[in-house]
Order: C-alpha cells, then structure tokens, then sequence
C-alpha cells in the first residue's frame, strides 16, 4: 500500500521502455542525475 505510486511509475516506466535497453536508460538517468 505504502509504495503502490512507486509502483505505478515504474510500470509506467518499463511500459514506456519496452522497446529500450532498459539497462542503458537507466544508466544515462543516473549519469545525469550525478553530474547536476
């Protein structure tokens, strides 16, 4: 119950990246992320 938004979002997330290298987008997020 506590995390069901945070699970609505990365369902939302890999529905979104399907057709992606879900490893390599995640890497590019949390670079970014790093570097701000």
């Amino acid at each position: 119950k506590d995390y069901f938004n945070l699970h609505l979002k990365e369902c939302e997330f890999r529905y979104n990246m399907r057709h992606e290298d879900m490893y390599h987008e995640l890497l590019k997020m949390l670079r970014k992320e790093a570097s701000d």
